[in-house]
């Protein structure tokens, strides 16, 4: 086992082990490099009622204490506005992050998601690649600036975009469509 690996394994146990009632765990959030866990803490640390943030990029997690289960929910609601997506557990209980807006079963031939973490040129490849096998997508656009992620394509299940970006960290905010002038 290579030494980051070692480590982000004896953290990731350090984190379940000691964790308490008091601890939000975020598994599976994307976290590529040092600008990713500067924006999470920053992002956390803004929060009232949370403290206590750790994150470990390789292991991909997001360690907070939260005062409160209403200071838990607001902790995921920011990560969410930051753009990072995870499966969260407050104690024992799962927390769900806000809904993206898609409506299931909604097909269309372009989508844009708005929000999304893309801090560096990896966050960038990171949400390409959490796409490339979205059925339908043809195409990948994506705004760093604007943190816009928009696909083009035949009918594509917005749904499973969605759920593309989520199971690769990123959250996402389906954006209305522009209208034509």
């Amino acid at each position: 086992m290579k030494k980051p690996a070692l480590f982000s394994a004896i953290l990731l146990m350090a984190f379940t082990t000691i964790s308490s009632a008091d601890d939000v765990l975020v598994k599976d959030v994307h976290l590529c490099c040092g600008s990713c866990v500067a924006a999470v803490n920053k992002t956390l640390k803004k929060v009232p009622g949370v403290s206590g943030i750790a994150c470990d990029r390789n292991g991909k997690t997001v360690l907070f204490r939260a005062k409160d289960t209403a200071a838990a929910k607001k902790g995921i609601v920011a990560l969410a506005k930051a753009g990072f997506h995870g499966s969260a557990v407050y104690g024992k209980k799962a927390l769900p992050f806000p809904k993206s807006g898609a409506k299931k079963g909604t097909k269309a031939a372009q989508a844009t998601f708005g929000g999304v973490h893309l801090c560096c040129s990896a966050c960038v490849t990171a949400a390409r690649k959490s796409l490339s096998n979205v059925p339908g997508v043809e195409s990948i656009d994506i705004d760093r600036k604007e943190k816009t992620v928009t696909v083009r394509g035949k009918a594509i299940d917005i749904t499973a975009a969605v759920k593309a970006l989520n199971k690769g960290g990123f959250h996402a905010l389906l954006q209305p469509p522009k209208k034509k002038k």
